[in-house]
């Protein structure tokens, strides 16, 4: 029980990270894209060293070759199949934006950070159950990442007028599924330890997905691609060095 609770408090904490992407979304005079695509290519970086250097990198150490490569292909076509799944839009919302297209963009964005949040926690919790260390590095890495996702979730709500202690609430929710995962997850692997190979392979793959198919395109997409390049490398480094360190 002490090893579900601890991965589910460490999930809580980068959860709750996305909540300081919102407040500096709060602080910002002007939201600058330049700084907006940088962030997101830092994300990017952070989640790919994680995914590869971290969760694949050990499902390869204890399931083997199959098991691993199983893994992330299942983890990658899961979040697609989510991805296609999911609702872009919703009605009867309790509030009005002025500018509809940012509303909408803020709505995707919140969307698909909470979509994939459930991986990330997913892999705090079994990575945690299997190694301590791996846990607490992913849980920092993660929350690190969860700061630029914060603020790329609630720019488009500011930009559409939306109260800020609304915009606040809804980034500190899109966060929320990850600790609830983590929940699961480190049950899972509890009860059926001989999964774990595959469950972190699932995580990696589902990041790998997420990195692709998300935060690299809306990185590229505003006129900044040599800033979002440079991000993408500082997150990276970054990760490298923390992996070396913790």
């Amino acid at each position: 029980m002490t090893v579900v609770l601890n991965a589910f408090l460490l999930s809580l904490v980068a959860g709750l990270a996305t909540g300081l992407g919102g407040l500096l979304v709060l602080t910002f005079r002007r939201f600058d894209m330049r700084v907006y695509d940088s962030l997101l290519g830092f994300a990017a970086g952070v989640m790919t060293a994680v995914a590869t250097m971290g969760l694949i990198h050990e499902a390869l150490t204890e399931g083997g070759t199959l098991v691993a490569l199983a893994g992330v292909a299942i983890g990658a076509a899961a979040m697609f199949l989510l991805d296609r799944q999911l609702p872009h839009e919703h009605e009867h919302l309790p509030f009005v934006c002025t500018n509809h297209v940012e509303y909408r963009r803020g709505l995707l964005l919140m969307t698909a950070m909470a979509l994939h949040n459930i991986p990330e926690g997913l892999a705090v919790g079994t990575s945690y159950a299997a190694q301590p260390r791996l846990g607490l590095l992913l849980a920092l890495a993660i929350a690190l990442h969860n700061i630029p996702e914060g603020i790329a979730v609630a720019g488009p709500f500011r930009a559409c007028g939306m109260p800020a202690r609304r915009y606040l609430g809804w980034t500190l929710a899109s966060g929320m599924s990850e600790p609830l995962a983590a929940l699961v997850g480190a049950v899972f692997v509890s009860l059926v330890a001989e999964l774990l190979p595959l469950s972190l392979a699932f995580a990696g793959g589902a990041m790998l997905y997420v990195v692709s198919d998300e935060l690299i395109p809306e990185s590229h997409s505003h006129g900044y691609e040599h800033q979002a390049t440079f991000g993408f490398l500082a997150g990276f480094l970054v990760l490298v060095a923390l992996m070396r360190a913790l």
